[in-house]
């Protein structure tokens, strides 16, 4: 599953520690910048490697990423979380449904993407406003990181009934 909290709150994050708001909306551009790179050399490495040995350790980097981003302070450490958490979030969204296609029969392919794509759409929409409710009530954003980080590791293929 991919919860986008970083994306959604990274510059809130960033203002909150003090660094100016001319700044911090720059943040998302700069993990947009490197959510198309991801894109670009995920689809490159997957031809070569295949797409599940690309994708599980660039989630797994997306995690470790979530987890550190509320303890970035000052501006170098966001734009590298920024830039990092964009690479590894492109890769899987470019590629989330090549490793669910290439686990079956071809005319089943549909209704496992659609499983996998429902059960991943019901987490991105539900995970903003918890990590939002969850932000305001501790008055910060470690403990989103963490909410965020344990939840994002979970496969979607764990979750996949069929």
């Amino acid at each position: 599953m991919n919860f986008p909290e970083v994306l959604n709150y990274i510059d809130l994050s960033a203002t909150a520690v003090g660094i100016s708001p001319e700044f911090s909306f720059y943040l998302v551009s700069f993990a947009n910048a490197g959510s198309g790179l991801g894109r670009v050399s995920a689809g490159i490495s997957a031809d070569k490697l295949g797409p599940l040995t690309v994708i599980a350790p660039l989630t797994l980097l997306c995690a470790i990423v979530t987890y550190v981003w509320p303890f970035a302070t000052k501006k170098g450490p966001l734009v590298a979380i920024a830039v990092i958490y964009g690479f590894c979030s492109g890769a899987y969204g470019s590629m989330l449904s090549l490793p669910v296609v290439m686990m079956g029969e071809m005319h089943d392919a549909g209704r496992r993407t659609g499983t996998v794509l429902t059960i991943i759409a019901l987490g991105a929409i539900a995970g903003p406003p918890i990590s939002g409710a969850i932000a305001q009530a501790t008055g910060g954003f470690k403990a989103v990181g963490y909410y965020a980080g344990i939840v994002q590791r979970l496969p979607p293929s764990t979750l996949d009934p069929y």
